[in-house]
């Protein structure tokens, strides 16, 4: 059990602002806890591989910040709170898999402003280690943690292109290798022929998510910049900047653009076309 500290700061009208700073260690998929018994959270400065973490996004002045993520990550965050009257700030990790929720410390400010720094760092869990066996468990856990680097709208978009590029392909190979078969003059498409149209078509539907998602982010970063530098407007959108994500995708259609060449070129599995 983690032993709880409390500081007290007392600080009068002039008094210069603290700063304290906090080193905190947490297994992966638990949850770094900010909160105050008073709306003192003024700001949030988070440092690290932001795609990869799940934020709170509140609007300030908030009680609560909270931030998780299911890989080996290291964040550096910088609070500031407010408020004129005492408030009293704490530091908590919660275990999602135990439901428990632990201490790390405390801090009682009398009136001011309060400058915290928080190191915090994601380990992996236990059993997760090297010495662990390897196993189903060990791959579905490793695919969670990948899986948590991508946002969920762009999660929500790649399944429903495949699904759709998916259903059309299918209708696609069917009618051309059945109206082969009707007209005679050319052989039916055989596995390798198969292998190939599935390759060109997974590769057009990432061109088409890329290309969905890059004019999104592009979109909204006009949008922001418009409402900041034009109309001196700060709005809370949702977070769809993801390079991550564009550059995961780059790297998957360039595999499958070799292998559907290699299959073309070394191979002669591309079907026989009409002139």
């Amino acid at each position: 059990m983690a032993t709880c500290l409390a500081t007290a700061v007392i600080a009068g009208p002039t008094a210069a602002t603290m700063n304290p700073q906090e080193n905190v260690n947490l297994d992966a998929g638990n949850l770094l806890i900010v909160r105050s018994d008073q709306s003192s959270i003024r700001s949030v400065i988070v440092q690290g591989n932001l795609t990869a973490a799940t934020i709170s996004t509140s609007q300030y002045p908030s009680k609560n910040f909270t931030i998780t993520t299911n890989s080996t990550q290291q964040y550096t965050l910088n609070l500031w709170l407010s408020s004129s009257s005492a408030y009293t700030a704490f530091i908590e990790t919660r275990n999602n898999s135990a439901n428990s929720t632990s201490q790390v410390t405390s801090f009682y400010v009398s009136s001011g402003d309060l400058n915290l720094t928080i190191f915090a760092t994601f380990q992996p869990g236990p059993g997760s280690g090297q010495g662990s066996p390897l196993g189903f468990n060990s791959f579905y856990g490793w695919l969670a943690q990948f899986g948590g680097a991508f946002p969920a709208w762009i999660k929500i978009l790649y399944l429903v292109l495949g699904v759709q590029f998916a259903f059309v392909g299918l209708r696609w190979i069917r009618f051309e290798d059945e109206r082969r078969r009707l007209e005679g003059h050319l052989p039916p498409l055989d596995k390798g022929n198969k292998l190939y149209l599935w390759t060109d078509i997974a590769f057009r539907g990432l061109l088409a998510g890329f290309a969905i998602s890059l004019a999104i982010m592009v979109g909204e970063l006009l949008i922001i910049l418009i409402a900041q530098y034009l109309l001196f407007v700060n709005l809370p959108l949702f977070s769809l900047l993801d390079f991550f994500s564009l550059f995961f995708v780059v790297a998957i259609a360039s595999l499958l653009y070799l292998a559907k060449e290699g299959l073309d070129r070394f191979l002669d599995l591309k079907p026989m076309m009409e002139d």
